[in-house]
């Protein structure tokens, strides 16, 4: 261990002078590819110079494409610089650059890294591997693994990783004993993908599943053949440190699980080995915060117990139940083994194939991968008065167990450091215990720069409007206190100028400050006291906003003068300094005015307001009226005093006389007001008044009182008069609609007890029937006379008037028919009498229900019988299948019987 650290430190200080050092990541570093097949590489380094911005960039060696430059960082000004770069799965050379104004100051490349497949190896002794097995090395350059730490738990923090290629006996970090199945399986993955390969192995020799969960809860796993233990949290702790330093740093694919001799020779249970192994994925899951994919392989076979149904059981119960885990390889039937147990020469071939046909398409669909995390953030400040470590670097806030190292020792355990030159790298961990890095940063010669002069050229003190160049005596990395960054500047202000020099950390000196004096020149400043172009016979006032010392253009030295003229006006001032100042020119333009325009009306200016008068000006251009318009004649209809303006082309104006117009307002609109329905009958009226007591009435039909009594049909609307003579506008109209009554009626008898209306038009359905000028109930056509009297009767006609409402019109009532019941009828009458064309009436004075009917011949036999339901008017009988003869008809219901004799012919 203490070799490794030796030589990254010689690594580290070989590079101090470098312009520009690429520190993270380190060389063959392997970044876990994404879903797509496509990855991003960080990139962070240091440099000794001021750069404006940092370009990277990847070139293929092997597989991937190569991309164009893109920046990562723009005006770093930490020494630092932290960004990344996109790019296809593949193995490249990295190249980074340093610009500055435009131009490339200073590159840096790493010779090889990647975007691929991480895998982490766990489990016992097959996974682990051995030296001296006939295990085949990684051919392939692109295999790789972290080379400097080993250790069964002695160990008790991770250093940070070299990466190596994987050789025949290079042991695989944190715990794998060689390159064993691993590096034939690289050169498979990287032939077969085309992308390069990171392995981690945690794996530990005889150790079973249970000795794993015991371990992962701070226990010691037991070596079931040996009986010795780890140190306590082992062998899971190899697996966790995995997970929280390399796979968090580089990311990962999945879990490489193969183990299961041990706990086949100890007989583990069923239960015991699913739950268990269960328990240990879901927990690296936990203790990670990640969901990183489990691939297990079904293993167990043993030198004594060959294989164990239980094992693969439970180990095929995890695989097809658990989530996020795949089926790896089945390795029982690989015979190749140097005691029975191990895989030696061809074996471990054999079981490099089985693992890369378990790695297959559908596994890579599949499985999630889990991505890299970005390195940690620093700050820099600056601490002059500390000359021994005057920078003060800070990591970002939010994570644990801050570290600062040099690369071989730690510094301290603190968030912040102050530094002065060398190498340096933070290091932290999240609350789950991820570690994360700060990229390297190397400092070297002056981190505080000396501190520049300034040189003036002339004297420092004059008056406003003078000026003095200073200048620098350092040629570049400065700023002035103007914000200027060129050699000289030119002051012409009061102030304190100083001058900066800075480095590439930001670190800078001040120059002491040169104090510029400028004496005030006087304000020689010109106020008009109105506008300085107007038209003929007004002034302007030109006034000085200086109480002394004024020499104006015309020779007086008074604070103001009057001006009446055109021509240009300047003024100087002298104030106590002995500055002097002329004002600008101020120029005043005297114009002249146009004629007065005249005004004439096209008629009365007084009158209503449903007229107007047309206003009309003598002069027609530029122009404008009082109502803002400016054609030469304007239509007015409201009140007021019309004027017009004339301007010419000076802007002079001149006003017309004004008009007064005086504009009567009308009545207003009236409404009309029904005394009754606007829609009846013929012979009815309605009266229509005026809402508005006025001067006097126009309705439509000619009348002019303020009422109508109207009893025909027609549109009325009304308008009134004022004392002004002024009419209002019209009335709303409204409609009288007159319907025709019905027309005259008639009575006559139809029958032996029926009445009938024989209207001469039409009419309702429905009839009003007077007996003896008394209202009857029946309605209908024709109606039973039930006594004798005089009967009258009226038929109407509906209307649906425009409210929805009906309205019915009646006829006059009919003259009388008087209409005599014979008592020796009994209430009910057949015919005719005789039959003749075999159709015979029953007609009865009252109504009667469930009436049967039933003729009898003179024998007294029953001839033909008839049912009537309701005899309340007129029932027709069919007597065509009676022979000739004379019948007895018997009538009959519940309460009433008769006989008639009826002859059929």
């Amino acid at each position: 261990m203490k070799k490794v650290l030796v030589i990254l430190f010689l690594f580290v200080n070989s590079s101090v002078l470098a312009q520009l050092q690429i520190t993270f990541p380190m060389s063959r570093a392997v970044f876990q590819r994404n879903s797509s097949g496509g990855g991003v590489i960080p990139v962070a380094g240091s440099f000794q110079s001021k750069l404006d911005r940092v370009d990277a960039r990847v070139l293929a060696i092997n597989g991937g494409a190569s991309t164009d430059w893109a920046t990562i960082n723009i005006n770093p000004n930490t020494g630092t610089f932290n960004g990344s770069i996109s790019a296809w799965g593949g193995w490249y050379q990295l190249e980074v650059r340093g610009i500055k104004n435009q131009q490339i100051v200073t590159t840096a490349v790493l010779d090889k890294v990647g975007i691929g497949e991480v895998f982490v190896i766990a489990g016992q002794s097959n996974a682990m591997g051995y030296a001296g097995f006939g295990n085949p090395p990684a051919t392939d350059d692109r295999v790789n693994v972290v080379t400097n730490y080993y250790s069964f738990g002695q160990l008790p923090e991770v250093p940070y990783p070299v990466i190596g290629h994987l050789d025949e006996n290079t042991k695989i970090a944190p715990l794998g004993g060689s390159s064993w199945c691993w590096g034939r399986l690289g050169d498979l993955l990287t032939s077969k993908l085309g992308v390069p390969v990171l392995f981690f192995n945690t794996a530990m020799e005889s150790m079973s599943v249970e000795s794993w969960q015991v371990s992962a809860d701070g226990g010691r796993g037991y070596d079931y053949y040996s009986g010795n233990y780890a140190l306590p949290g082992y062998p899971y702790d190899n697996l966790r440190k995995s997970l929280y330093n390399y796979v968090n740093m580089f990311g990962a694919r999945a879990v490489l699980w193969h183990q299961g001799e041990t706990d086949s020779d100890k007989g583990t249970s069923y239960d015991v080995y699913r739950n268990t192994l269960q328990y240990l994925i879901q927990r690296s899951r936990t203790d990670s915060g990640k969901n990183l994919s489990w691939v297990v392989s079904k293993v167990s076979r043993t030198k004594d117990r060959a294989t164990s149904p239980t094992i693969l059981s439970a180990q095929e119960a995890v695989i097809v139940n658990y989530s996020n885990v795949f089926r790896g390889p089945e390795t029982d039937g690989i015979t190749t083994r140097i005691d029975g147990v191990h895989f030696f020469g061809q074996g471990l071939i054999d079981l490099a194939n089985a693992w890369n046909d378990k790695l297959n398409t559908d596994f890579f669909s599949r499985s999630t991968p889990v991505q890299a995390s970005a390195l940690v953030n620093f700050s820099v400040n600056c601490n002059v008065q500390n000359t021994g470590a005057p920078l003060n670097m800070s990591m970002q806030d939010g994570y644990i167990n801050y570290k600062w190292t040099n690369g071989s020792i730690d510094l301290n355990n603190n968030r912040n450091i102050a530094v002065g030159n060398g190498f340096f790298r933070g290091k932290v961990s999240d609350a789950l215990g991820n570690v994360y890095f700060t990229q390297g940063i190397n400092y070297s010669g002056e981190l505080i720069p000396g501190r520049p002069l300034i040189i003036p050229e002339s004297a420092t003190s004059f008056c406003d409007g003078g000026a003095v160049r200073l200048s620098t005596n350092v040629d570049e990395d400065f700023y002035w206190s103007t914000g200027a960054n060129t050699k000289s500047i030119v002051a012409n202000s009061a102030g304190s100028f100083t001058v900066t020099k800075f480095n590439y950390l930001g670190c800078s000196a001040v120059s002491e400050a040169t104090n510029i004096t400028v004496f005030p020149n006087p304000e020689a400043r010109i106020i008009a006291d109105g506008p300085t172009t107007f038209c003929q016979d007004k002034t302007v006032t030109l006034r000085s906003v200086a109480a002394n010392g004024n020499l104006w253009s015309t020779g007086q030295n008074t604070p103001s003068i009057t001006i009446g003229n055109s021509g240009d006006y300047t003024l100087k001032v002298k104030n106590e300094f002995g500055c002097e100042t002329t004002s600008s020119k101020l120029t005043v333009k005297v114009n002249p005015k146009p004629a007065k325009p005249f005004l004439t009306a096209s008629g009365p200016t007084v009158f209503c307001a449903d007229a107007s008068v047309t206003l009309t000006s003598d002069v027609r251009e530029g122009i404008q009226w009082s109502t803002g318009a400016s054609w030469y004649e304007i239509i007015v209809n409201q009140t007021g005093n019309y004027s017009v303006t004339a301007t010419n082309t000076f802007g002079c104006q001149q006003v017309s006389e004004p008009v007064a117009v005086q504009v009567n307002p009308l009545p207003a609109k009236p409404t009309i007001f029904a005394s009754g329905p606007t829609t009846f009958c013929e012979g009815s009226s309605v009266i229509l008044t005026s809402s508005t007591s006025a001067n006097g009435y126009i309705w439509n039909n000619s009348t002019a009182a303020q009422t109508v009594n109207t009893s025909t049909s027609g549109v009325f609307s009304v308008k009134t008069r004022n004392e002004n003579g002024c009419i209002s506008p019209a009335s709303d109209e409204v409609q009288v609609d007159v319907k025709p009554n019905a027309q005259a009626i008639t009575v006559a008898k139809s029958g032996p007890y029926s009445l009938e209306a024989l209207p001469t038009g039409s009419v309702d359905s429905q009839f009003e029937w007077l007996k003896d000028g008394v209202r009857l109930s029946d309605t209908g056509k024709i109606i039973k006379g039930r006594s004798s009297g005089n009967y009258t009767v009226r038929g109407s006609i509906s209307y649906i008037v425009n409210t929805g409402a009906s309205l019915k019109c009646y006829s006059p009532y009919s003259a009388p028919l008087y209409y005599v019941i014979d008592p020796a009828d009994n209430g009910t009458i057949v015919f005719p009498n005789p039959v003749v064309d075999g159709l015979m009436n029953i007609e009865t004075l009252k109504d009667y229900t469930n009436v049967n009917v039933t003729f009898f011949d003179m024998k007294g036999n029953n001839a033909l019988a008839f049912y009537i339901g309701n005899l309340n008017t007129r029932q027709t009988l069919n007597l065509k299948n009676l022979a000739k003869g004379l019948y007895v008809v018997r009538i009959v219901s519940k309460d009433y019987q008769i006989q008639k004799r009826v002859i059929v012919e």
